[in-house]
């Protein structure tokens, strides 16, 4: 039972690193559109008005960024952003109370009953936080973010157990 309530806490901390690896591309894709909304509304005008000859280019730059900002609100990023960040400090925590009481599973104090109990209230309140921050999103998994999670993960637990 040890074995079990071990692979289902390194478990979690491989999610954590998945989540924060999806968060941070989410991050930088909405910090890009962004940047290129502002930087097209702001500078399209006054370029369009020096150069002339080239009006289709900013023209299209313009279209472009008034789509961008149009369909923002139903690209993933930002939704994403906003269920993975309060989806992974939820899982830190749970986690940190799994290494909490890893001590006692470890060391022999808590009966396989216990452990059992204890593994199985751990894993439905990972499943509560699951449901309650992605009941509208879908995460698609990521081969490359699981390769850097399971990177991390394993770093993690070589440098602190």
């Amino acid at each position: 039972m040890q074995e079990k309530y071990w692979r289902y806490m390194v478990q979690i901390k491989a999610w954590i690193f998945y989540l924060d690896l999806y968060g941070e591309d989410s991050y930088k894709w909405e910090k890009r559109i962004n940047i290129f909304s502002a930087i097209a509304a702001s500078t399209s005008i006054a370029a369009w008005a020096i150069w002339q000859q080239l009006s289709f280019v900013w023209s299209l730059i313009i279209a472009i960024s008034q789509v961008l900002n149009a369909v923002k609100e139903f690209m993933p990023y930002s939704k994403r952003l906003k269920a993975i960040v309060p989806f992974m400090e939820d899982l830190k925590f749970l986690y940190n109370k799994m290494e909490y009481i890893w001590f006692k599973v470890a060391s022999g104090e808590m009966t396989e009953e216990e452990i059992n109990e204890t593994l199985y209230e751990f894993k439905n309140e990972c499943t509560n936080i699951e449901n309650k921050h992605l009941k509208d999103e879908t995460l698609l998994e990521n081969e490359s973010f699981k390769k850097k999670a399971d990177k991390k993960t394993d770093d993690y637990f070589e440098n602190n157990f």
